[in-house]
């Protein structure tokens, strides 16, 4: 199953892709890559490099893109809503209600993942970091915004009002520990 993200506006945001940053080494650029390199990336010790077990020399290195390190290609995306647009609204006050991902990365942050998994995290608290840089960018005023997050064919379930919480963009600061949990509503006040 997948969990899903929702964002609520009272104007419309922009659609795509926001917030990753291609490597000055990047030589892709405007075609769809089939594949990501990460110049900094270190494996595991004892892991198997990609390319002993899969051949990727039929790539061109048009088609790669570079990113410095996996946080670089962190960010989000926004896209209009799908087949769920009806079943997912009844969760929002607000009159724009948008799919929002997270682009190699997620939404999601807990001290074991900060010390196991050093790349990951920094790579999620890039795509909260742009989130909330959204929302400080395009409010104003008044503006408030709403996320929601329910998992695949669950649509259609009540909130978890015990979850629901009010975040203030003016005094949000990433912590250690944050997640955007399975039937959560959080209003998002200036």
């Amino acid at each position: 199953m997948s969990l899903f993200h929702y964002i609520g506006s009272s104007s419309p945001l922009p659609l795509g892709e926001r917030g990753s940053r291609k490597s000055t080494h990047d030589r892709s650029g405007n075609h769809e890559p089939l594949a990501i390199r990460f110049l900094s990336h270190q494996p595991m010790e004892g892991a198997v490099p990609l390319e002993q077990v899969i051949d990727l020399s039929w790539i061109q290195e048009d088609r790669i893109a570079v990113y410095d390190k996996m946080a670089d290609a962190a960010g989000i995306y926004i896209s209009e809503l799908g087949r769920e647009s009806e079943a997912i609204r009844r969760h929002f006050q607000q009159p724009y209600v948008y799919g929002v991902g997270a682009n190699m990365g997620g939404f999601h942050l807990n001290p074991g993942m900060k010390e196991w998994f050093p790349d990951e995290y920094e790579a999620n608290v890039r795509c909260i970091q742009v989130l909330f840089d959204l929302f400080r960018e395009t409010g104003e005023g008044n503006a408030w915004f709403e996320l929601y997050s329910c998992w695949f064919d669950e649509e259609e379930e009540p909130g978890d009002e015990s979850l629901s919480t009010t975040i203030q963009l003016s005094s949000f600061e990433i912590s250690e520990q944050f997640e955007l949990k399975h039937r959560q509503y959080i209003r998002i006040e200036q």
